[in-house]
């Protein structure tokens, strides 16, 4: 199991959680998809203009050999006829592109000239030219009918072309006028895409803001150099802020506090009891007595290790100003103090030291390490091994307890950091809570606490690596040392 604590806070992921929906692309979507719905709206008028565009260019030059026609005509007051020959008409129908058609019609509708599959035109207007639309031999035909007037009635010159270069000139306007919104519209896109961006580099500051804080780092957001869209976001959070920090205070002053009160009974019990065991009295008494010493050394021990916890996670505003630690001294305080419980169960309690640095709370760290050896102490038999050690590792300090007892279980290792867990089958009537105090502390100095496999293959090794402190702040010159009990105790191993 590996405990660890970034500046940017814990971040993990819950199986079955909805994935997070992207502010940017929910803005930017609200806005492509209406500017998309204008693009394909646009394109219907774009084509009736384009359309109108091309018969207006080229009604005029169908007018022409309509005109040419009409001039040929002559009529008498019976009769009608076109004195132009076929070959002549002919030139008149030959366009690189399109089909073109001739008609001449009498008054009465007799045919006269040209072809006779031209439909008959709606009414003329006054000036007698109309453009109309219609289908000759199933295509699509623009048709200029021109009246001449006769005694008898009016005579009908007719042409006809397919649409053959209208619809290319209406193509290429179209997909001219199309491909201009499209580059605007991409242009467009990338703008919002950079004005979204940067209308968001607000929230993004405050994320980062936000990130880059510790855990326990519960002060107020400032507000005054933020939008006015963020401040309710930002004034909500420091509401937030406030009261999780009350919150965390008085839990932290009740633990203090009933702590401290039970500190104070307690000492006076085991006074009493020890008092009370040194008269006259029969073997059951003193067995009584005996054991409400013993419950009162472990409740004791217990009061002091919640004293150690709250100590451990304190708020931002509490916390002491940090202090360059050797661990070379703090390992070699704890030869001292734990000399006479490793001799008491004949374990070899050996030290390995070298000079390693940090910042941090000095008490904190010492903590720390007599937690470490009162594990490795209870969990090894008589006659077992238990080796500390303060080393350096590239950028990190380290401290190591390594033993040779019953090890943990890899299915425990998961939980034997956390509060108030013993694992089944451990020796003792510990409170379960040393090791939840050497995860906070390794938290609270940025360091990691690991459980990692031992090269002997059996017992525990526990490793806490810190972030090391540069040589230039540690004057004191560097030093080494290596000591067993088997080297100073007869009777270790």
């Amino acid at each position: 199991m590996q405990v660890t604590e970034g500046a940017g806070g814990i971040s993990s992921k819950t199986p079955g959680r909805t994935p997070q929906r992207s502010l940017r692309r929910l803005l930017i979507s609200w806005l492509v998809w209406p500017l998309a719905a204008l693009i394909l709206t646009s394109t219907a008028p774009t084509y009736f203009l384009a359309l109108g565009a091309a018969n207006h260019a080229y009604d005029s030059a169908l007018l022409d050999p309509a005109l040419a026609i009409a001039t040929h005509v002559r009529q008498t007051e019976t009769t009608i006829a076109v004195d132009l020959s076929d070959q002549a008409l002919d030139v008149l129908r030959v366009d690189a592109q399109d089909r073109v058609f001739v008609q001449v019609r009498g008054p009465k509708g007799e045919l006269i000239a040209g072809t006779a599959t031209l439909p008959d035109p709606p009414k003329l207007p006054q000036d007698g030219r109309l453009f109309f639309n219609a289908t000759v031999d199933g295509e699509r035909v623009r048709i200029i009918a021109l009246g001449i007037a006769h005694p008898l009635g009016q005579a009908v010159v007719q042409v006809a072309e397919t649409y053959g270069k209208r619809d290319l000139m209406v193509k290429a306007m179209l997909i001219g006028a199309i491909v201009s919104e499209l580059v605007v519209a991409l242009a467009a896109v990338a703008l919002l895409w950079y004005g979204v961006g940067r209308g968001l580099a607000p929230l993004e500051a405050l994320r980062d803001e936000i990130a880059a804080r510790s855990p326990r780092d519960l002060r107020d957001v400032t507000e005054g150099d933020k939008p006015t869209e963020v401040a309710p976001i930002v004034t909500a959070l420091n509401g937030l802020l406030g009261q999780l920090k009350s919150a965390i205070e008085r839990q932290q002053r009740f633990i203090s506090n009933a702590a401290h009160q039970l500190r104070t009974p307690l000492s006076g019990l085991k006074m009493h009891a020890e008092l009370a065991r040194r008269q006259p009295s029969s073997a059951e008494m003193r067995s009584l007595l005996d054991m409400i010493s013993g419950e009162t050394d472990r409740t004791v021990r217990l009061v002091n290790q919640l004293l150690t916890l709250a100590r451990a996670e304190p708020d931002i505003a509490a916390l002491p100003a940090a202090a360059p630690i050797n661990l070379h001294d703090i390992g070699s305080r704890a030869v001292q103090e734990w000399l006479p419980r490793a001799l008491a169960k004949n374990i070899d309690l050996g030290f390995e030291l070298e000079d390693a640095w940090i910042s941090g709370d000095g008490l904190l760290i010492r903590e720390l390490l007599a937690n470490l050896i009162d594990n490795a102490l209870a969990y090894t038999p008589q006659g077992g091994r238990v080796t500390v050690r303060t080393r350096e590792d590239n950028t990190r300090a380290l401290i190591e307890v390594e033993d040779n007892g019953r090890g943990v279980p890899a299915s425990e290792r998961e939980r034997v950091f956390e509060r108030f867990y013993r694992a089944q089958g451990s020796p003792g009537e510990g409170s379960g809570l040393g090791l939840a105090i050497v995860a906070e502390i390794a938290n609270r100095h940025a360091g990691v606490i690991d459980i990692v496999a031992p090269a002997s293959g059996e017992g525990a090794f526990f490793r806490a690596s810190f972030p090391q402190l540069a040589r230039t702040q540690s004057a004191a010159p560097r030093r080494k040392s290596a000591e067993h009990l088997s080297e100073t105790a007869p009777n270790s191993q």
